[in-house]
């Protein structure tokens, strides 16, 4: 079975310390550690975290060994600025 490359924003780390969200966010994140997904992730969420609690910065830099950092292209840029 081929492994879901799934992209997660800054959002989802958060999540992980949300009362909502955290049972969820635990499941899916102990399946990125035994790559039941592919994590994916941008440059633009890692500079955003540089923002977040510390717990959620903590946590991203925990979890960064199982993620793939893409570079976003001017083109996504110049999609998410259209109006």
């Amino acid at each position: 079975m081929r492994n879901i490359r799934t992209y997660v924003d800054t959002s989802v780390f958060g999540g992980v310390f949300d009362d909502e969200f955290k049972k969820q966010s635990a499941i899916f994140f102990e399946q990125v550690k035994t790559k039941q997904f592919i994590l994916v992730t941008s440059a633009v969420v890692q500079a955003e975290i540089i923002n977040a609690p510390q717990n959620v910065r903590e946590f991203f830099f925990e979890i960064l060994p199982f993620a793939e950092i893409i570079e976003v292209k001017e083109e996504a840029l110049t999609l998410r600025d259209a109006s």
